[in-house]
């Protein structure tokens, strides 16, 4: 198995656990800075895990059960093999592709983004600072800019709206986005060149 498959693999099984914990004990909680910390944590942590080491660590520990050097050195001995079959090449290939699509995909998104913020207008709603958009799209924020076409929503839902979306803008929500949409395609490029 090449060895940025069992990054891959690494990295897919902490994202697992991490978020099996979120779904079975944090999402029904009210603590939403608690459980924002959890996930954000959660998608870091997987990135960097695959990358270190543990086996010199737990080396000197003799607590530890000698199994676990010895399963990394099995892990190493699968990545060594010089002869990789068709199938991981046709699985390498699809992965390259993946990230190619991955990538062109948030390019488009900012893109789009871009061209809706020119074709917006700066206005005032309820006393907050808004964009003014002509499109059939649903109410969103951009850093510290709310997007939303008024002529949608029922007078009365406009300043629950502006509320919901404030929180958005006032606890940088747009940060915790791209980081994922960064993480997904910043993650097979490093496999793919390093």
């Amino acid at each position: 198995m090449p060895h940025f498959f069992i990054i891959l693999l690494k990295i897919n099984l902490v994202l697992i656990l991490f978020s099996a914990t979120y779904y079975l004990v944090l999402r029904r909680l009210t603590f939403y800075s608690i459980n924002r910390m959890f996930l954000l944590f959660g998608i870091l942590f997987s990135s960097a895990y695959p990358f270190i080491n543990l086996t010199e660590f737990f080396a000197d520990r003799k607590a530890v059960p000698a199994f676990v050097p010895r399963l990394n050195q099995q892990v190493s001995q699968l990545v060594q093999q010089d002869a990789v079959s068709v199938f991981w090449q046709v699985l390498t290939l699809l992965f390259y592709v993946g990230v190619l699509v991955m990538a062109l995909r948030l390019l488009i998104q900012f893109i789009s983004l871009y061209k809706m913020h020119k074709n917006s207008s700066p206005d005032r709603l309820a006393d907050y600072k808004v964009r003014i958009l002509n499109d059939q799209v649903s109410p969103f924020s951009f850093w510290q800019t709310i997007y939303i076409n008024p002529r949608l929503h029922k007078r009365q839902d406009l300043n629950n709206i502006l509320e919901h979306e404030k929180v958005h803008v006032e606890e940088w929500h747009t940060v915790d986005i791209i980081l994922a949409e960064i993480c997904v395609v910043f993650i097979g490029l490093i496999l793919v060149f390093g």
